[in-house]
């Protein structure tokens, strides 16, 4: 357990628990301070009463509202041996005044959580891959009970990634999979705290009444993870949908230089195309399949192996041909010789991004997802 302590306070790794998730609560809150200024630091530590510290794993949801305005905040964290210590760093975009921080223990940690809605008979297990933001990609599989329903074990990841399930056989046939996500649905409160802050541009601008606080009520059925998505206007008559999801998604040398894009967003010629690689032979001119001795399939272009990347991370042929097509936002291409990533690829270099936000339906049956885990342990408020 002092292993998974470690990866908490660095926060940098995927991490299975195979712990307690679920347990009875008794939450307790100390703050740094109460009066804070604008680029200062809000720290806050919560640990369970010691009756209770046999809990091993819970979650934390901070909601940070404005008193005077109703505007909310949603971050959530993980509890681990009944401890959690984190920060806030206060950003200056912050409305000087006073703020409630209503901390919601759930007894669910992160777990991966669904149904097969077209498993074969005697289909008992599915494969799965967890591509992070930070470059990390973890693969694993997971067990179909007689209903074709799944779960993993207690998982650990910051901020969000892309999860993509296959068959370890059928390879043809992609998985429709339904996925339940606890941590982002309504949930029973197993306990809470509501501490209460204030924000200064000078010490005189902020009326501290503590009648304010007395008679502040947080709102139960404010409890929906979508309140706190940020609004996004796309005009798709003035600018292309695609173009926006570059600014939103693409970075690094993927942005920074220009290459062919097929567009998966406004036009249904990815999501109709039969295979993935015999799209992409017919599209670009030069680029072929070639067939290992292993029997995979890989690109090539120019006789040299085609790098494959899928939302910036290199990625295997398999792993690309596991996508569904209708799952693809676009399809960025640069030619052999283009620097793309840390190196030049002489075979050239495909880049695949997967819908995700305001640019994916849904809740809608897929094989891949895009999914937010915990909040880092140090970050900004803003």
């Amino acid at each position: 357990m002092k292993n998974l302590l470690a990866t908490v306070s660095t926060f940098f790794l995927f991490f299975f628990v195979s712990s307690n998730c679920y347990s009875q609560t008794k939450l307790n809150s100390i703050l740094n301070t109460t009066a804070f200024k604008r680029g200062d630091t809000l720290s806050f530590e919560l640990n369970l009463s010691d009756s209770f510290r046999t809990i091993k794993t819970a979650s934390i949801h901070l909601w940070i509202e404005n008193i005077s305005n109703g505007k909310k905040w949603h971050y959530k964290y993980p509890l681990i041996n009944g401890y959690l210590k984190a920060s806030l760093v206060i950003d200056s975009t912050i409305t000087p005044g006073n703020y409630a921080l209503n901390f919601l223990m759930q007894k669910n940690f992160f777990r991966i959580k669904g149904e097969v809605k077209n498993a074969f008979k005697k289909e008992n297990q599915i494969n799965y891959v967890l591509l992070s933001k930070n470059k990390d990609i973890v693969t694993g599989s997971l067990q179909l009970d007689i209903d074709k329903f799944f779960i993993s074990d207690c998982m650990l990841f910051q901020d969000s990634t892309n999860l993509i399930f296959s068959r370890p056989n059928h390879k043809g046939i992609k998985l429709e999979i339904q996925l339940i996500n606890e941590l982002d649905s309504s949930f029973t409160v197993a306990d809470s705290v509501t501490k209460f802050i204030s924000i200064y541009d000078k010490q005189d601008t902020v009326n501290k009444n503590s009648k304010i606080f007395e008679t502040y009520v947080f709102s139960e059925k404010d409890r929906l993870y979508k309140t706190t998505m940020q609004e996004v206007i796309v005009n798709a008559k003035s600018k292309k949908l695609v173009d926006d999801f570059q600014k939103d998604n693409v970075s690094g040398m993927f942005g920074g230089i220009d290459g062919t894009v097929i567009d998966g967003l406004e036009s249904d010629e990815i999501a109709h195309a039969g295979n993935l690689f015999n799209f992409l032979t017919g599209k670009v001119a030069g680029l072929n399949i070639k067939t290992t001795d292993e029997g995979i399939e890989e690109l090539v272009w120019r006789k040299h192996t085609t790098e494959i990347y899928i939302d910036e991370i290199k990625a295997d042929p398999e792993m690309a041909l596991d996508i569904s097509l209708s799952d693809i936002a676009m399809i960025k291409i640069f030619e052999p010789g283009v620097p793309v990533s840390f190196g030049s690829a002489s075979g050239g270099t495909i880049a695949i991004y997967l819908k995700k936000g305001i640019y994916a339906k849904e809740n809608k049956p897929s094989n891949h997802f895009y999914i937010n885990g915990y909040t880092g342990l140090n970050t900004i408020w803003k």
